[in-house]
């Protein structure tokens, strides 16, 4: 082969390469591949990269993903792909071994470290995919990730633009006056200072877009922990209403939306519901202009 032809071919392969390269991977929780999850339950994450919805050279959206029990990151997402695919989101979503969700002293103890955790991967998203992503994030998740999902919000309300809660067994109800707003975490939000370090951020709370959504038949008490019950209520739909009338309460912006004929699961109405929610929290709001998850990580 003559020597012009392989300097020809060259940029052909390598273009070729690029087009070949996988948008889907999982990474593994291991020492080599992100140091924030080594040492907690979050065992991968599934990252996959949209096909469609984005404009080049503008960051991505990520959706992070919260499965419930006994669930995992990749069949979480799966069920996302086709909406994100639309919206342009980068999924994000881990596999976590959760511990006992009916234990107060059991969630006490892992709620912080996997707030913490799934923080700092998300810090190290750009260096370790190579893409630019907005600073920004929008979360989604079901049941006891729907838990996990509005608690990352309460915690780091400075990452978040606009969650998805989807049947969550139980809540942390972020009112910080009132004869509810003396609850220690994990019923309320007076002494987060004690597992993350900074108190309960209003302002910053007070600008992430809130969608609660639970299955009208997702009523049996039996299937939640009693220690919520003077709080919140006996039922997943009585602590959903309950979550959201703490939201009203304090002036938050949030939606609560019951699917009548739905039990604990996530019906493809459910899905697409909170999808279209987040999707339209990325749009611009006026009179404020752009949302500030258009400004990109800085690293």
């Amino acid at each position: 082969m003559s020597r012009p032809l392989v300097r020809n071919l060259i940029p052909v392969v390598f273009f070729a390469a690029i087009l070949l390269w996988p948008t889907t991977v999982s990474v593994a929780a291991s020492p080599g591949v992100n140091s924030a999850l080594v040492g907690t339950p979050i065992r991968s994450v599934f990252v996959r990269a949209p096909r469609g919805g984005t404009q080049p050279g503008k960051p991505l959206q990520v959706l992070l993903a919260l499965h419930g029990m006994g669930g995992n990151g990749e069949a979480f997402a799966k069920d996302l792909v086709e909406q994100a695919d639309h919206y342009g989101w980068l999924l994000v979503a881990p596999t976590i071994d959760y511990g006992d969700w009916t234990n107060t002293a059991a969630v006490t103890r892992e709620e912080p470290i996997l707030i913490r955790a799934l923080a700092d991967y998300l810090d190290q998203l750009p260096q370790s995919t190579g893409l630019q992503v907005r600073r920004l994030v929008l979360v989604l998740g079901h049941s006891r990730g729907a838990q996990l999902a509005h608690r990352f919000a309460e915690f780091r309300p400075d990452k978040v633009l606009a969650v998805a809660a989807l049947s969550a067994g139980t809540y942390t109800l972020p009112l910080s006056s009132g004869p509810q707003g003396n609850m220690s975490f994990p019923y309320g939000i007076k002494d987060l200072a004690q597992y993350d370090g900074s108190s309960f951020d209003l302002t910053r709370f007070d600008g992430v877009q809130f969608w609660v959504g639970v299955g009208g038949l997702d009523s049996n008490p039996a299937d939640v922990p009693h220690q919520w019950d003077s709080y919140e209520g006996s039922t997943r739909v009585q602590r959903a209403q309950a979550f959201e009338a703490a939201m009203q309460q304090m002036g938050a912006s949030s939606v609560l939306r019951v699917f009548g004929d739905a039990r604990h699961e996530i019906t493809s109405e459910m899905r697409l519901a909170a999808c279209t929610f987040l999707g339209k929290a990325m749009q611009p709001r006026a009179p404020f202009g752009s949302p500030l998850a258009a400004a990109p990580v800085r690293f």
